[in-house]
């Protein structure tokens, strides 16, 4: 909520050239002129950050209407409705476009599990395949439904393939492959960081993980072994 509010405190002091001088035609003759465009650019950047479809001339108009004092919501309204729908509305359209992504690479020949995870492998790996219970070493790259990219590990990484550390469709779709293998999984929130989202996923958020597991160190506890020969 921190970049909420830094948001709303800077649209009481940016975008001033832009609206005055025309977009994308803004002069800067003195060092004020240049600071409004400096906030404003850093305000357009927090505001296509939060949300890319966010229309720019409302943005700027409110902006200008603080200026002459004509706005037309109050600082706490417009918190509020920050929140609203940070809570409630991005959870909603998350949640839509998850399905739509989702849909979309089962269309373009994703398999599913009964779950919802979507996956394609890409490489089966070798005979030696994973279990729950196993350690694992890992390079993968997390990317969001519209492209961008979260993540990218330089290296693989080890990791323990169990429930308590690893998210529903880690835990469901790598062991589709064995040592070696490689797997794109296309998860729904309700596998991956559901309503609450995390560090820059947000609520209801689908994911897309691409996936090479490139060494298996087996766990031989029977527990494990077990529960995996009876699925």
């Amino acid at each position: 909520m921190k970049k909420l509010f830094i948001l709303a405190a800077l649209s009481a002091a940016s975008l001033t050239a832009m609206t005055s001088c025309g977009q994308g035609s803004a002069k800067m003759t003195t060092d004020m002129d240049t600071l409004a465009y400096a906030i404003g650019t850093d305000l357009g950047s927090m505001a296509f950050s939060f949300d890319s479809t966010l229309n720019p001339d409302i943005l700027a108009a409110a902006v200008k209407d603080v200026f002459n004092k004509e706005g037309k919501m109050s600082r706490e309204e417009a918190g509020a409705f920050i929140q609203e729908y940070m809570t409630v509305g991005l959870a909603r359209k998350n949640a839509k476009a998850g399905r739509e992504f989702i849909a979309e690479a089962v269309k373009n020949g994703a398999d599913t599990l009964a779950s919802g995870l979507a996956y394609k492998i890409d490489d089966p790996g070798s005979d030696t395949k994973v279990a729950l219970g196993d350690s694992i070493y890992v390079k993968y790259t997390l990317t969001l439904p519209g492209g961008k990219e979260l993540e990218k590990t330089p290296e693989a990484v080890p990791m323990l393939l169990e429930p308590p550390y690893l998210i529903k469709a880690w835990t469901e779709g790598i062991p589709l492959v064995g040592e070696g293998g490689k797997i794109t999984l296309y998860a729904p929130a309700s596998l991956a960081y559901g309503e609450s989202g995390t560090r820059g996923i947000g609520p209801n958020q689908a994911l897309k993980f691409e996936i090479e597991v490139t060494k298996v160190v087996a766990n031989h506890d029977p527990q494990y072994r077990k529960s995996e020969s009876q699925k």
